[in-house]
């Protein structure tokens, strides 16, 4: 049984955990209403009919209602999330149509934070309205990015990408080397540049760096204070070429992600204040 964190008459926002070790595709689950799948932490394979979806931190993934899938496990580490289901009449709208098949977003660090931000807010009871319509911009957000199964298809092409997206997510902080992966996969590195763009639609590099910015995201969003740990553990080159990721993908620095965290506690303290 997944743990609700937050219901309200148009969204249900669920924690899901997975503690699975290095697997398989396992048992099948079916899907009885349309939800959203956010990853917070680990990397995993949905396996649905003929196509596989490598999932992961920076990703949005559509799953339709009545759908099946399996899951599968390429590491140790288990995984964690978040699931929005939203209230059926929602979705169409916001989908512009009721989805197919199940649809998954290019990797997004901004959508990472918004989640952040909505967890944060949760965890301190804010308004229910406002969190109903951070939920329902994040609704909007994956609803705009998520390509069709269609594009997805699965081909030896896309499986070698795929195995170097899931080694990418495996181990972020890693200094990954284009010769490296492609040689992981059988591929010379210009075949690999080309293939994983054409794939993916953009370069490994920045495929790399949002990663590593999600992982920073995390580290910030639970308190850790020093900047240049976090870029050192993280492998980028120093804390300010962390600052200038995070200002790029954001417009935020990390001190600024903390101000936003820190006025949802502020905004708590008031409330409480008043109340009092």
């Amino acid at each position: 049984m997944n743990p609700v964190l937050f219901r309200s008459e148009l969204v249900l926002v669920l924690s899901v955990m997975c503690d699975v070790r290095r697997s398989r595709p396992g048992a099948t689950y079916h899907v009885a209403d349309t939800f959203i799948a956010l990853p917070l932490r680990g990397i995993f394979t949905m396996h649905v009919r003929r196509s596989e979806h490598v999932v992961h931190p920076t990703l949005g993934v559509v799953v339709p209602a009545d759908t099946e899938y399996q899951m599968s496990h390429p590491n140790d580490e288990g995984d964690s999330g978040i699931a929005l289901r939203f209230l059926p009449s929602l979705v169409p709208e916001a989908l512009r149509e009721q989805p197919a098949e199940v649809r998954v977003t290019p990797p997004d660090v901004r959508m990472r934070h918004a989640l952040g931000m909505l967890l944060a807010r949760i965890a301190r009871k804010d308004d229910p309205c406002f969190i109903d319509e951070q939920a329902l911009e994040l609704l909007c957000t994956v609803a705009g990015e998520a390509r069709p199964a269609a594009t997805l298809n699965r081909s030896k092409a896309r499986a070698k990408i795929d195995r170097v997206r899931a080694a990418l997510a495996e181990r972020p902080q890693a200094r990954w080397t284009l010769s490296g992966l492609a040689e992981l996969v059988g591929y010379s590195p210009f075949h690999l540049a080309r293939q994983f763009r054409a794939h993916t639609g953009t370069s490994v590099h920045q495929y790399l760096t949002d990663l590593r910015a999600a992982a920073a995201l995390a580290r910030i969003e639970a308190g850790e204070a020093s900047v240049a740990t976090i870029a050192a553990d993280l492998g980028f080159a120093h804390h300010s070429h962390l600052t200038a990721t995070l200002r790029k993908r954001l417009g935020l620095t990390p001190q600024m992600i903390r101000r936003r965290l820190r006025s949802v506690d502020a905004c708590d303290q008031t409330r409480v204040s008043s109340r009092d």
